[in-house]
């Protein structure tokens, strides 16, 4: 209770510095300092003494009449005859009421009006709302008979003295004294917390209304003129200082509505506070729960966003005031990096008020407005302009980072207590990625041996990659990096097969150069390998199970395959992709042989493509063929129409084995001729030359050698020269 002590204090030493130290004023022009009157305004209301030294003379002359705090007990004071009192109870003579105008009776003045009766109620919040005190004041008691201040006074100078004659105190009544403040029923008897001695229970008062243990006297001072008429003597009193309770503004009542509540306690004056065990409640802490980000926004289970906009909207839950009129106010704090937020800030210990220079930047407020979706029953937000930090601080930017924690002040008690700081919620803010480069990357395709694909064989995708963003590695603070998503499609095919993704904190910012991770894509199984080339640089590798490149029907664009990699930032935007386009070719040749005699060698190359469906080998393909006898003998032949390949054994090759093949070469696609030259090494087919020419070489089949030919030719030429002979001797002979 000793920090309401102290505020009370610090308030009567404001109202000191003031000027106004011991004087409360209900009127139109009364000014304290001066003891003047407005040249426009008439005066017409009184003003009443707070209270100052020992006047009026009060328990343990003591100027108890504000902030009484009850909760120990008090003694005894000899000098007035009081007993001491248990805890919850303010002494006899603790509290006094007088409204005196020093100047009511000088009417040749122009002041014509006096106040001899007012108001008065306690008044005592409950659940921080304002009611009447059942056990004291359900309703307002109108208290008559106050003494005018003395007709011949025109100043305040010298009326102190006069308090204790003319001021009400919690007493018991007395014959000669109506103007005592003495709390009884409709039947004279002493209500509940009105004991007979004139002192007050207020603990009986607040363990029976189960209030929150601040009481405050509200006085409403009836003001008439002297000739109780409120127009002579020209004379210029409102209805509403004349008398309050003509317009309703008097006492409050548990049934009347808040606005109405607080609309009667600011027409009245608070003359005399006390407290029993009253703690002023904290608000309750707020929550941070998005932080704008183009999306929801939410925080996720680090308490943290990402966020493309550097000026973001904050905001969350909080518990709103149950006084509309007085509502709690959020303010949010951005973190000085200098001064970082100190964790004890957000629990009840000395480190809220002893880190003040840690709380941050001062972003903004928001009223707490209720809201029917929220867990605590209301919500803010609260946007970070990206203007409120003071140099050297360079405010938001990308790659970095902003923690935000806020708070509740309440506004009902006029303490203006805050909540302890609500759960940091951190921006992180993130631009888009860039686009990998392409020019960067290769496709190793394997080949057949001898016909046949190696067991376990890979299409190996390599490549380059910087990404924007790389994984914070250090404490809990950070920020996670980029992912690389890599996919591949067939180009006859219209869906893109995913092949891996890397998950969170794959690039790490702090690996060193060199490092060689590998991380595993848990649906395809694909395993990407690093290696860290510079301080944000990777190469990596993916190797591709040979199995997944099939569908293969002879089609060119069902052997070709386009390889995407993409790089996806914290937020999940992605960069767009970067790609290469490759033949995967794996499909070996087969090789036939139709024909194998010392004139000629010929046969066909094709593929099996769906199970045994044969296409033609691509033209211009090259078949080896390797000739018997001679020692490195060998001819290459290029396929030709339909899959066709023949060769013309060398001069001196008359028997014995030959063999073709095609043979793998790493190229795919045309040389820098124009020749296409296979990457797959067909099994090798072999057969022995025959001497003899086959049936197919017999006269007039178009497969003797030219030499005969010509032997021919020249055998039938003679014959005709030789027939010519003989016809020209015949002839000569007639």
């Amino acid at each position: 209770m000793s920090n309401l002590q102290d505020r009370s204090a610090n308030i009567m030493d404001d109202l000191a510095k003031q000027g106004k130290s011991m004087k409360l004023y209900m009127g139109d022009c009364y000014d304290a300092s001066s003891d003047s009157k407005s040249p426009d305004l008439r005066c017409s209301g009184p003003y009443s003494w707070i209270g100052w030294d020992n006047n009026p003379d009060l328990y343990l002359k003591h100027q108890s009449n504000w902030g009484l705090v009850t909760d120990y007990g008090l003694p005894a004071d000899s000098d007035h005859g009081i007993n001491a009192v248990g805890p919850g109870v303010a002494p006899p003579r603790s509290f006094f009421v007088y409204w005196e105008n020093p100047r009511g009776g000088n009417v040749g003045k122009g002041i014509c009006s006096e106040t001899t009766s007012y108001y008065y109620q306690w008044v005592g919040l409950k659940d921080s709302q304002w009611v009447p005190v059942d056990d004291l004041t359900p309703e307002p008691i109108l208290v008559e008979g106050q003494k005018p201040s003395p007709n011949t006074l025109t100043t305040t100078n010298g009326t102190q003295g006069t308090a204790d004659s003319y001021s009400a105190f919690n007493l018991p009544k007395k014959p000669n004294n109506s103007n005592e403040m003495f709390a009884t029923d409709k039947n004279g008897q002493p209500m509940p917390a009105q004991n007979a001695d004139g002192s007050i229970d207020f603990k009986k008062a607040k363990e029976d209304q189960d209030l929150d243990g601040y009481f405050k006297m509200v006085t409403w001072p009836v003001t008439k003129n002297l000739n109780d008429t409120g127009t002579d003597n020209n004379c210029n009193v409102n209805p509403e200082v004349y008398n309050p309770m003509r317009k309703g503004l008097a006492g409050i009542t548990d049934d009347m509505d808040a606005s109405q509540k607080s609309q009667n306690l600011d027409s009245g004056w608070t003359i005399n506070t006390a407290f029993y065990k009253y703690d002023v409640p904290r608000p309750d802490d707020p929550t941070i729960t998005k932080i704008e980000n183009g999306a929801d926004g939410a925080l996720d289970a680090s308490g943290s966003v990402y966020t493309s906009n550097l000026d973001p909207v904050v905001s969350g839950e909080c518990t709103p005031s149950k006084n509309s009129a007085h509502p709690n106010v959020v303010t949010l704090y951005g973190e000085d990096p200098s001064k970082p937020f100190n964790d004890g800030q957000g629990a009840n210990n000395d480190d809220l008020v002893k880190s003040a220079d840690t709380w941050g930047f001062k972003l903004g407020e928001a009223e707490c407005k209720a809201d029917t979706g929220s867990k605590q029953g209301g919500s803010w937000q609260i946007q970070d302009t990206n203007k409120q930090y003071p140099s050297p601080d360079p405010g938001n930017k990308f790659d970095g980072y902003r923690r935000y924690h806020a708070w509740v002040t309440e506004t009902t008690s006029g303490f203006g207590l805050t909540s302890f700081f609500s759960n940091i919620g951190t921006a992180y803010f993130v631009s888009g990625e860039s686009v990998p480069d392409a020019s960067k990357f290769s496709v190793t395709v394997p080949h057949t041996v001898n016909g046949s694909l190696p067991s376990n064989v890979v299409v190996t995708f390599k490549g380059e990659v910087s990404p924007v963003y790389t994984a914070w590695s250090s404490g809990g603070l950070g920020m996670t990096d980029s992912r690389m998503a890599v996919s591949m499609k067939q180009n006859a095919a219209s869906d893109w097969m995913p092949l891996l993704t890397t998950p969170a904190n794959t690039f790490q910012r702090d690996a060193a150069v060199g490092a060689v991770p590998s991380v595993t894509d848990p649906t395809s199984g694909l395993t990407l390998n690093l290696t860290k080339t510079a301080a944000s640089t990777w190469s990596w590798s993916l190797n591709i199970p040979a199995d997944k490149f099939t569908g293969y029907n002879g089609d060119d664009e069902t052997q070709t395959y386009t390889f995407h990699v993409e790089m996806i930032n914290p937020m999940n935007l992605r960069s767009g992709p970067a790609s290469i386009e490759r033949k995967i070719d794996m499909t070996p040749t087969t090789l036939t042989i139709d024909r194998h005699d010392v004139f000629q060698v010929a046969g066909r190359a094709y593929k099996y493509v769906n199970g045994n469906t044969k296409i033609p080998e691509t033209k211009g393909t090259l078949v080896h063929i390797t000739w018997p006898g001679k020692t490195n003998s060998s001819t290459d032949v290029a396929v030709g129409d339909q899959g066709s390949w023949q060769a013309t054994p060398p001069e001196g090759v008359n028997q014995g084995q030959f063999s073709a093949q095609v043979l793998s070469d790493d190229a795919e696609g045309p040389d820098a001729q124009g020749r296409f030259i296979g990457g797959n090494q067909s099994a090798s087919v072999s057969h022995e030359l025959d001497f003899r020419p086959s049936t197919s070489s017999l006269p007039l089949t178009g497969g003797w050698p030219l030499s005969v030919l010509r032997i021919l030719l020249l055998i039938a030429l003679g014959l005709v020269g030789f027939v010519a002979c003989l016809r020209n001797k015949q002839e000569s002979r007639h």
